[in-house]
């Protein structure tokens, strides 16, 4: 087992130092990977702009106004293509058969094979190009330069048609003989081309009046009010306009560069080709907010939200200061931002209004105050509040919701105040010797008596007390009263109590003192006629507000 062992060890060392060579041997090849993996156009695209390939510092250099433009020399091509020969040679010594460790063979050829051809491929790129440019400037007034070019490509074994080099020696000859001869023929025409240059500047001038016209026009016919009717038909007329006139433009153009002849650049044509852009640009804005608020006219009072219609408005306030500057001194422009900045302000004063402090006669007044009547259910639509233009009333709505808010708290006051005398009620006792039903004494009541009372003098003391004020005073008037008469009510009760044991329950004193007897039965029969009526009166507000009482409570003290 130990010799398995050593062999297993020897062989998988074996195998490593083969794995090892083999990745070397691939790895000596890396310095070629660019051959294939590089854009062989974007490269020879480069190369012809620049003379070289431009690294990220030149790139970053000039990032601006971009790399200058250097077109490569003659010198510049040979070196290129000397360097992708000299590659060639190198790929060519290249062993087709490596053996390692005496077991591993390795075959390159196929691998050979695709590179060589991959480098040819590199160099007929920049020998094709100079073939191309000899083939193609042959009638050029560069011979000279052309015969240096052809020089080179036969250095590289690159041969071109036998009746290149035929033109190239008689091509000399004959291009004098036709520059003469475009000389004598100028000549010639001379006066024919001086005739056509003279209707060509009065074409030119009489264009330039005919754009200076057509802008007077275009200001005043195309879509640049906010109120436009039909903006989009105007638009398509005006652009059938200019494009005529373009076209027109272009002919003399073409017929100005044949007959030499300086034209006017136009500018005023161009500038209304720009306007037109700009309106279109516009008013597919002003459509699209349009089409968005008219859909949300129609949303019902109790669906508005707010928030969501206020992001889409501040998306297309946004959207709007992004135009075109030069928009901005045009009424339909004015007219959007208006509108934009209107419905802004609109949901703001929407949103105080859904504060549920805000009560029917909160939109009473705010009718009042913007001079429109509508009414205030279910189907309310926001085109109704829209109607009230609260964009203009800004002001008046924050001092609504600002007065309702308060309002509410007192409402609130009132109403629990309501609820709880309404259920507030005096609690009895008999009297020991009589039954008469005696007060009893009620420290919770007269607690909660206190402190509404304290409640109502802090409303009536508030700025926005004026719609409460008169339930308010009700309500004081009541308690104010409600504590006389249950304070005068217990002196009387403790009074005849006391009283009532001693004259009416003791025969001996009766008889001592008749005349104050007599006096105490009177007095006597009418508290217990209230005691009895009181009695009949559970309800603690209603039983100590009778029309007469205290005065009555009043009359049996004083007696």
């Amino acid at each position: 087992m130990a010799d398995l062992a050593d062999m297993r060890h020897e062989l998988m060392g074996r195998v490593q130092a083969v794995v090892t060579a083999c990745c070397d041997y691939r790895s000596a090849f890396d310095h070629y990977s660019y051959l294939y993996g590089e854009d062989r156009r974007e490269f020879f695209r480069q190369f012809l702009l620049y003379g070289h390939i431009l690294t990220a510092a030149e790139i970053e250099a000039h990032a601006e106004n971009g790399v200058p433009e250097s077109p490569p020399t003659l010198q510049q091509f040979r070196e290129q293509i000397d360097s992708y020969e000299k590659i060639y040679e190198e790929v060519n010594r290249i062993e087709p058969i490596s053996i390692f460790q005496s077991w591993m063979k390795v075959d390159a050829r196929p691998f050979k094979a695709s590179l060589l051809n991959v480098i040819k491929w590199w160099s007929l790129v920049f020998k094709q190009h100079l073939m191309d440019h000899v083939m193609h400037s042959v009638t050029d007034a560069m011979f000279e330069p052309l015969k240096q070019t052809v020089e080179l490509l036969k250095t590289y074994e690159q041969e071109l048609p036998e009746e290149v080099y035929k033109q190239l020696e008689e091509l000399p000859e004959k291009w004098n003989n036709i520059k003469k001869l475009a000389i004598a023929v100028k000549q010639h025409v001379a006066p024919l081309q001086a005739n056509e240059m003279t209707v060509l500047r009065k074409s030119c001038a009489a264009f330039d009046v005919e754009q200076h016209r057509f802008r007077e026009r275009f200001r005043k016919e195309a879509p640049f009010r906010f109120d436009t009717k039909k903006p989009y038909q105007l638009l398509d007329t005006k652009h059938i306009e200019i494009k005529q006139m373009e076209s027109a433009m272009t002919s003399i153009y073409e017929s100005a560069g044949l007959f030499e002849v300086m034209v006017p650049d136009y500018k005023q044509l161009k500038q209304r080709r720009k306007e037109l852009c700009l309106l279109k640009e516009l008013w597919d804005m002003i459509s699209l907010v349009g089409a968005c608020l008219d859909d949300w006219q129609t949303t019902k009072w109790v669906d508005i939200n707010v928030e969501n219609m206020d992001l889409e408005c501040k998306k297309f306030a946004r959207e709007i200061r992004n135009l075109d500057k030069e928009v901005r001194a045009w009424d339909a422009f004015s007219g959007l931002d208006s509108k934009v900045k209107n419905m802004l302000t609109a949901l703001k004063a929407v949103a105080e209004l859904q504060n549920p402090a805000i009560r029917e006669r909160h939109w009473n007044q705010l009718m009042q105050v913007t001079g429109v009547r509508f009414v205030m259910d279910s189907d309310t639509t926001l085109a109704d509040l829209l109607k009230l233009n609260l964009h203009n009333f800004e002001d008046e709505v924050r001092g609504i919701v600002d007065k309702a808010v308060p309002e509410m708290s007192m409402e609130k006051v009132l109403k629990e105040l309501k609820m709880t005398w309404s259920t507030m009620e005096f609690q009895y006792e008999p009297h020991p010797r009589t039954n008469i039903p005696l007060l009893k004494s009620d420290e919770e009541l007269i607690e909660i008596l206190e402190d509404n009372q304290v409640q109502l003098q802090n409303l009536i003391t508030s700025k926005y007390i004026a719609f409460f004020l008169e339930e308010v005073s009700i309500w004081q008037r009541k308690l104010s009263t409600m504590d006389s008469v249950i304070s005068l009510w217990f002196e009387v009760q403790h009074t005849w109590s006391r009283l009532e044991s001693i004259f009416i329950g003791s025969e001996d004193i009766r008889a001592q003192l008749p005349e104050d007897s007599k006096r105490f039965e009177g007095i006597d029969v009418d508290f217990k006629e209230l005691a009895y009526e009181a009695q009949k009166t559970p309800n603690v507000v209603e039983a100590t507000n009778k029309p007469g009482l205290s005065q009555q409570l009043e009359d049996i003290q004083s007696r």
